[in-house]
């Protein structure tokens, strides 16, 4: 235990001590102005005086020694007794990153699946979510973050932005770095880079799910081919959802896609606003959240004890000292 303010204690012991002299000085003041009494010593020896005079000395230096030790009790307290508590709260959360391909075969869904993604981000608590844009390269949207307002503003921000709804103070060049590489579309290395957005892959115990939508037509040279994408995801522990906005029924591409977002131990859906997003919210909820070691929590804490219950005996004492004295 320590005193946060240790000045306190000996300014208010010092008070205390002063008027404790002035307690003991001004009663003899005051007797030496009294009035002469002639025979004075015949009342003083009777023996019924010097015990009933006992008894009032005993009374009195009761009650000074009861409010100085008061005083010094609450000069304590006000000292501020306190200890350190750390508290380590544990922490059971998942990684989620939302992958979006903003290639021109998507651009009159994109806003729709934005709004997915915001039902989708409304319906979890506490998890870690992120978003990554890609066409011929990727870019990063915003990092895993779990301050719900920004992604809310942020998918919002986006879904203006594809629906082209933006207000004059909001412009900005949402698809900025989508076009730096070959081609188009390239879902492969769209998804590999979301993959790579989970900091600490092999340290982390969170639980890593990406939400990619796109319809898989790819235009162009890819780094990852999707199947490779999806083995990074598989090695990585990370479970691909995918949101098919163009399923046909049994076209390759989006056969292509349901099995590499199965294969990760994820799941496929078409479009369906009504059954997407509950269904997806359900799949991740259902996942085992990881255990996160949170930095302890270090917290001063005030400590008195039993001190004011003393403080307030004492005060009860010096009262009871005073009504039996007028007595």
């Amino acid at each position: 235990m320590t005193l946060l303010w240790p000045w306190v204690w000996p300014i208010v012991g010092a008070v205390g001590f002063v008027l404790a002299a002035l307690g003991l000085w001004l009663p003899r003041r005051r007797r030496d102005r009294g009035l002469p009494v002639a025979h004075v010593d015949r009342m003083t020896s009777l023996a019924a005086f010097r015990g009933a005079l006992l008894r009032y000395r005993l009374w009195i230096g009761g009650a000074l020694l009861a409010a100085l030790v008061g005083v010094l009790v609450a000069g304590a307290i006000g000292s501020r007794p306190s200890g350190i508590s750390a508290n380590q709260e544990e922490d059971y959360k998942r990684d989620i990153v939302l992958c979006l391909d903003v290639s021109g075969s998507m651009v009159d869904v994109d806003a729709e699946i934005l709004g997915v993604y915001q039902q989708i981000a409304s319906e979890l608590d506490g998890e870690r979510i992120g978003m990554r844009i890609f066409d011929a390269s990727s870019v990063m949207a915003f990092p895993l973050t779990s301050d719900y307002d920004y992604i809310a503003g942020q998918l919002g921000r986006y879904e203006r932005a594809l629906s082209g709804t933006l207000g004059p103070d909001e412009q900005f060049n949402y698809l900025a770095g989508t076009a730096s590489g070959l081609g188009a579309s390239l879902v492969g290395d769209g998804l590999a880079s979301c993959v790579l957005d989970f900091a600490d892959l092999e340290a982390s115990e969170r639980p890593r799910s990406i939400i990619l939508a796109t319809d898989n037509v790819v235009n162009g040279q890819q780094i990852f081919s999707l199947p490779q994408a999806g083995q990074l995801a598989v090695d990585n522990e990370v479970r691909v959802y995918a949101i098919n906005p163009f399923d046909f029924g049994g076209d390759m591409a989006s056969q292509e896609l349901r099995d590499v977002a199965e294969g990760t131990g994820g799941s496929y859906f078409a479009l369906d606003f009504a059954q997407t997003v509950p269904q997806i919210v359900d799949r991740v909820n259902a996942i085992e959240a990881g255990y996160i070691e949170t930095p302890p929590q270090v917290q001063i804490i005030d400590r008195p004890g039993s001190l004011p219950l003393m403080v307030l005996l004492l005060v009860a004492g010096v009262c009871l000292i005073a009504w039996r004295v007028r007595l």
